[in-house]
C-alpha cells in the first residue's frame, strides 16, 4: 500500500499540515514517536499570528476550547532590576502544550488523518519516485510507503532524519527546561527575566497554571546543578525579581521536562530532501516568543504546494523552490533579527540599555517586538 503522504512528527506543524491535507481528500499517515498527552519543552505561548495560521488550518475551535489565558502585555526584567513594561500587539494565548499537541493531533484525525503514536521513525530512501520509511513500535520494525514525505520532527533528530545540520558554535547551544506552578499571582502578561548565560519566561496558561520556560548555557545549567528545582533556587538568586514572582507557588515536578542541545543558530533547511516545517526547518530564540506561530506558518506554506503536488499540478523540483522561496521570505529577517537579540540580551549592559531605550522611545521597543513577528 502507498499512503499519499507521511508526516513524520504530530507537534503543531506535523499536525497542522496533516490536518489540511487530509481535509483535502489525500490518504495522510502522521507518525510520532511519543504518545499523548506528554509534557513538552516550550514557552506555551500562541501569538495573535499563531491564531491566523490555527484558523487557516481548520484548528481553530480545538485551541480555543481549551481555554487558553489570554495574555495582552509584556515585561521585561534585566539582571540588574530594571523593568520594561508594554502592551502586545494584539491578544495572545497562554495554553501548555500538554492540552494543546493532543487536541491538535486528534483534529488532524478527525479530518482523516491517521495517526500512529509510539513511533520512531528510523531512516527513509527515496524509491521509484516515492518513499519508503522505516519505523519501530512495540510490535518491532516496519516498512511504509508512500509518494512523498514531509518532516515535521522538531528541532533534532536521530541521524539519517532532517535537521542534520547544526549550528559550528558550541556556545550557541543551549538547554531548555520548562515546569508549571500554581498558586501564582500574574497578570495577563508575559514575564521574561535576564540570567547569567539565558533567561527565563512565564506565562499564564490554562487552568489557572502558569508555564515557566528556561533557556540557559550548558554552563549555567551545570553551575545550577542540573536539575530543575536547583534551577529554580538559583534562578531566584541571580534575578530576585524572578524569585519574587514563584515565591509563593506550588512547584508541579510532574510538569518538569528537559532538552538539549537547543541550537537556536542552526542554519535554516526548509527542504532537506523534503519539505521541513517547523522546528525542524529553523528555531527562532525562544525570547521572541514566535515559535508556535512559525511552526504554524510553515504548516500553512507547505500545505497548499503539497496538494499541489500530490494533484500532479506541481514537479518536486518545483514544489521544493517554491517552498523555499516563500519560507525564507517570510522567516529569515525575524530569525536574523532574533538571533541579534538574543546575543545582546546576555550582556547585561545591553540589556538595561534597551529597558532605558523603552522607556525613553517606546515606538522603538515595539518595532523590536513587531519586526520578530509575521
Amino acid at each position: 500500500m502507498i499512503r499519499d503522504v507521511i508526516v513524520i512528527g504530530a507537534g503543531l506543524a506535523g499536525s497542522g499540515v496533516a490536518t489540511q491535507l487530509a481535509t483535502q481528500g489525500w490518504d495522510v499517515l502522521l507518525l510520532e514517536r511519543d504518545h499523548f498527552p506528554r509534557h513538552k519543552v516550550c514557552g506555551e505561548f500562541l501569538s495573535p499570528e499563531a491564531q491566523h495560521s490555527l484558523q487557516a488550518l481548520g484548528l481553530y475551535t480545538r485551541a480555543a476550547a481549551l481555554s487558553p489565558s489570554l495574555i495582552s502585555q509584556a515585561r521585561f526584567v534585566s539582571r540588574r532590576g530594571f523593568v520594561l513594561q508594554m502592551p502586545l500587539p494584539g491578544c495572545a494565548w497562554g495554553v501548555s502544550r500538554y492540552a494543546l499537541d493532543a487536541a491538535l493531533a486528534t483534529g488532524a484525525q478527525q479530518a482523516g488523518a491517521e495517526l500512529r503514536t509510539g513511533v520512531t521513525v528510523r531512516s527513509y530512501q527515496a524509491v521509484d519516485g516515492a518513499f519508503a520509511v522505516q519505523t519501530r513500535d512495540a510490535n518491532g520494525p516496519a516498512e511504509v510507503h508512500a509518494r512523498t514525505v514531509i518532516a515535521a520532527c522538531g528541532r533534532h533528530t536521530q541521524t539519517g532524519l532532517p535537521p542534520e545540520t547544526r549550528s559550528t558554535a558550541e556556545q550557541a547551544r543551549y538547554v531548555g527546561v520548562k515546569c508549571h506552578f500554581e498558586q501564582v499571582e500574574l497578570p495577563a502578561q508575559v514575564e521574561l527575566f535576564m540570567l547569567p548565560g539565558g533567561y527565563v519566561g512565564i506565562n499564564p496558561i490554562e487552568g489557572g497554571r502558569v508555564n515557566v520556560c528556561f533557556l540557559v548555557s550548558y554552563a549555567t545549567f551545570a553551575q545550577a546543578g542540573k536539575r530543575v528545582d536547583t534551577l529554580l533556587e538559583a534562578a531566584a538568586q541571580w534575578n530576585p525579581a524572578f524569585g519574587q514572582r514563584l515565591a509563593h507557588g506550588h512547584f508541579l515536578p510532574e510538569t518538569a521536562a528537559v532538552v538539549a542541545p537547543v541550537d537556536t543558530y542552526r542554519p535554516a533547511a526548509p527542504w532537506a530532501g523534503m519539505a521541513c516545517i517547523g522546528d525542524t526547518a529553523a528555531m527562532i530564540p525562544p525570547l521572541c516568543g514566535d515559535g508556535m506561530a512559525m511552526a504554524l506558518r510553515s504548516a500553512e506554506l507547505c500545505g497548499p504546494l503539497a496538494h499541489d503536488f500530490l494533484r500532479g499540478s506541481l514537479s518536486l523540483a518545483d514544489w521544493e523552490a517554491c517552498y523555499r522561496q516563500r519560507w525564507f521570505a517570510e522567516f529569515s529577517q525575524r530569525l536574523h533579527l532574533g538571533r541579534l537579540l538574543q546575543n545582546w540580551l546576555n550582556v547585561p549592559l545591553f540589556s538595561d540599555l534597551l529597558v532605558g531605550v523603552g522607556h525613553l522611545a517606546p515606538p522603538l521597543a515595539q518595532y523590536l517586538v513587531q519586526a520578530t513577528r509575521g
